[in-house]
């Protein structure tokens, strides 16, 4: 049984496959709850002493009422990069219309450009681009129209505004991709968990069907030298169980063999440096078949093969699979039949598929061993996942087991 290997590397951030539209969808980036609390902190006594300033009028009783509402207006943008980055692009926009007919600007400003900085990090890349876009145009208009300092000031806010939002984009980008990473490499973990899963599952179905054949042979060969008074058949009874069992042993050292092969693999050492080399995977078909034949006929069930094609071709991948086709179809002959009934094993190889049936005369009577019902189905599950079909019934009074499985396009166990 060849190890499967999956190789999923961790696959690039998204944002450097995106398009435009994809990249506007980066999400938002998280405070942990100290610094959301001290943010607010900070912001709220800022806005706190802004409003102790609009409780003192001036001499005329103007209260300004603008600055109140700017004050208001930048408190719950702040707030809400702390708490509710969604709601900042919004916020930010009514910030901004609070400024703009304000001709001095000190606190505001600043709050502004540090929202701006914040967010960088804090918002999604389309509420940034909605905040620096708005930003830009709101100092065209306050720059030289409201506050007079000129056009030429712009050249001095302009590149400001940029360079303060690189820092927190290029935390949110790495951010984004080292998340990408941990996902890709999760994924990995649990792609590569299912796989073994999935391994140790054929495997426990290979034992199974080793096993169950080489106990059901023993057990027959076992009450054939119980009940015959022969001593001559007593001997030969005795030397099949030994042959099964040591066949048998073979078979379970094989996997065995497998599994150390690929826990060196999957532990990155060389199969050079561990005692057991891996499986060949090249059973002798024809061999197989004339041991079938054998221990049916041994069995008392006289039996006829009947082959045809290069049975070498068969694909290595697949003679796993046709060996324990055999080896269960055979043990159900000798579960379900009587003892004189007659089999057929016919195998025809040709250039894109094997076919393979073996059937038996049907016989009245019950079943010779305890049955437990899961040998088909465990064999059509395996066939399937070759991309082959197995169908089982009865067929002119003859029980039939007809296997297709092709040579290309398929699943392979092994």
């Amino acid at each position: 049984m060849k190890r499967s290997r999956v190789l999923l590397q961790p696959t690039p951030a998204a944002w450097q496959n995106a398009g435009p539209v994809a990249l506007l969808k980066l999400g938002y980036s998280p405070f942990t709850l100290w610094v959301s609390f001290l943010i607010a902190v900070i912001i709220t006594v800022s806005a706190f002493d802004d409003v102790r300033l609009f409780i003192l009028p001036d001499e005329n009783l103007k209260y300004p009422w603008l600055a109140l509402g700017c004050t208001v207006a930048y408190w719950v943008v702040w707030m809400a990069l702390a708490f509710r980055p969604k709601l900042v692009a919004p916020f930010f926009l009514v910030m901004l219309a609070t400024m703009l007919p304000q001709v001095e600007l000190g606190g505001p400003l600043l709050l502004a450009f540090g929202a701006i900085a914040l967010g960088a990090y804090r918002v999604s890349i389309r509420s940034l681009a909605v905040m620096v876009g708005s930003f830009l145009i709101w100092q065209l208009l306050w720059v030289p129209f409201v506050s007079g300092l000129g056009v030429l000031q712009l050249w001095a806010y302009f590149p400001v505004t940029l360079l303060i939002t690189t820092p927190g984009l290029a935390i949110k980008l790495m951010r984004e991709r080292a998340i990408n990473v941990e996902r890709a490499q999760k994924l990995s973990e649990e792609t590569a968990a299912k796989a073994a899963q999935e391994q140790r599952m054929a495997l426990a179905r290979e034992l199974h069907d080793v096993v169950t054949h080489g106990l059901t042979m023993i057990a027959v060969q076992a009450n054939l030298g119980t009940i015959t008074p022969d001593s001559a058949a007593q001997r030969h009874a005795l030397n099949e169980i030994g042959s099964m069992a040591r066949n048998s042993l073979d078979d379970l050292r094989r996997l065995l063999k497998t599994i150390r092969a690929d826990e060196a693999a999957g532990a990155g050492k060389p199969l050079s440096e561990t005692s057991v080399q891996p499986s060949p995977a090249t059973i002798d078909l024809a061999l197989s078949v004339a041991e079938s034949q054998k221990r049916l006929n041994g069995l008392g069930c006289p039996t006829r093969v009947s082959t045809s094609g290069e049975l070498d071709s068969t694909p290595n991948g697949l003679r796993s699979t046709v060996l324990r086709i055999l080896q269960e179809s055979a043990t159900n002959v000798v579960k379900h039949s009587d003892s004189s009934t007659r089999c057929e094993i016919l195998m025809d190889v040709r250039e894109d598929r094997i076919e393979l049936v073996i059937k038996n005369l049907m016989t009245p009577g019950r079943p010779r061993l305890p049955v437990s019902g899961t040998g088909l189905a465990g064999l059509r599950e395996r066939a399937s996942r070759l991309g082959g079909t197995l169908e089982a019934g009865p067929e002119a009074g003859w029980w039939s087991v007809r296997t297709v499985l092709p040579f290309k396009e398929r699943q392979t166990l092994h």
